[in-house]
């Protein structure tokens, strides 16, 4: 009896322990967006009769409750870390690699997704469209390899992912090597240096600087080396986005990264503007307050806007155009001694006529860069051919 009624008692401590964290996530104000995760948090939906008969609001509020659960990171943490300690090799998509690299886990359903599929077929369709305008001297579209294609010989044994160089291949055999650079071949080169994030899914300014690099020489340009650019360590402490996702900052067994920021005479020089932020200018392309936040690598740029303007004092005649995902934030600074002006465009909050945008503005030069990941997942490519 007793050994029954002890039993009761630790179900009794359980479920009113569950009932209390229930009862704090439905009942406190919902948190907008979570600093740890770098993302915004489901918000209560609202009940309606469709939402109720067709079973999304009971998907939506489970969501909701996952999303605002009391003490939520904490929690994550310590799943992690006892994820670990059973001796498994990844959580939450994310692997814990060798050297303290966490890696994003992109297996064969993105990259053969029809998604993806779509977006190389848009990619060839664009191609078309301004093949003839700029000519493969003044445009290209690159891609990136993450870390995980890069750095393999970190990844866990026998990880399952995706050979994103293949990914690549068949972009080229779509729209034609004349305009499609894969940028993997000089970074493998650089494998052993820090040129990716350990914590992060994006490239360091060093791996940047190496994009830049294949870059340059397709676009016709001199590349300048790596001495012509001042270096300067800006922040030790970046934790990144794969962090975010399995939160092992909170428990140890990470080693958070360092941000890295190259200037020289015509970088100092340049200043940007935010298309969402229209009346208020910077006299830099670097974004110091972004090092008190957690999103750190907004250092560069302020993050992702709909259109970041940077303009320097070149007098070269040449305007380039940048569709991109934030890759291409820590890489334009190796670009601006070579133009005017540099526009970047982010087609998940870029709603005009592209068309109509690259008349109005005079562009010279056009460059489309993306993570793989990126080009394979993201439903906006389509926006290309507006």
């Amino acid at each position: 009896m007793k050994i029954l009624t002890y039993e009761n008692a630790k179900i009794a401590v359980f479920g009113t322990t569950l009932a209390a964290l229930f009862l704090g996530a439905v009942l406190h104000k919902p948190i907008e967006f979570s600093e740890t995760e770098n993302r915004y948090l489901e918000q209560r939906p609202k009940l309606t009769t469709a939402k109720l008969l067709d079973g999304s609001f009971m998907k939506d509020y489970e969501t909701f409750i996952t999303d605002q659960f009391p003490k939520r990171s904490l929690f994550m943490g310590v799943k992690t870390a006892l994820e670990r300690f059973r001796g498994r090799t990844d959580d939450n998509g994310v692997y814990f690699g060798k050297e303290g690299y966490l890696f994003g886990k992109y297996d064969g359903a993105l990259f053969e997704s029809e998604t993806a599929k779509n977006n190389m077929t848009v990619i060839a369709d664009f191609v078309k469209m301004y093949a003839d305008k700029f000519g493969k001297e003044h445009f290209k579209i690159a891609l990136a390899p993450s870390s995980s294609e890069i750095l393999k010989d970190r990844l866990p044994a026998d990880a399952p992912v995706y050979n994103q160089t293949s990914f690549i291949d068949k972009v080229v055999k779509e729209a034609g090597d004349d305009f499609i650079i894969g940028l993997g071949k000089n970074l493998k080169k650089h494998a052993d240096e820090y040129i990716y994030y350990r914590t992060d899914h994006h490239w360091t300014s060093l791996g940047a600087y190496y994009g830049y690099e294949t870059i340059a020489k397709a676009l016709g340009l001199e590349v300048l080396p790596l001495k012509y650019f001042k270096v300067d360590i800006v922040d030790e402490d970046f934790l990144g986005t794969y962090d975010s996702k399995v939160n092992t900052g909170i428990t140890g067994g990470v080693i958070p990264d360092s941000i890295t920021v190259y200037s020289s005479e015509e970088i100092d020089k340049a200043g940007m503007m935010w298309d969402n932020d229209k009346d208020k200018t910077f006299n830099s392309i670097y974004y110091p307050d972004a090092l008190k936040g957690k999103d750190k690598y907004t250092v560069f740029l302020g993050g992702n806007h709909s259109v970041t303007d940077i303009k320097t004092d070149n007098k070269t005649g040449k305007t380039l155009l940048i569709i991109k995902d934030s890759f291409a934030h820590s890489l334009v600074p190796f670009l601006i001694k070579d133009y005017d002006r540099i526009i970047m465009l982010d087609l998940r909050y870029f709603n005009k006529s592209l068309k109509k945008y690259l008349n109005e503005n005079e562009i010279t030069d056009l460059l489309v860069l993306y993570s793989t990941p990126d080009l394979a997942e993201d439903a906006n490519i389509g926006r290309l051919l507006r």
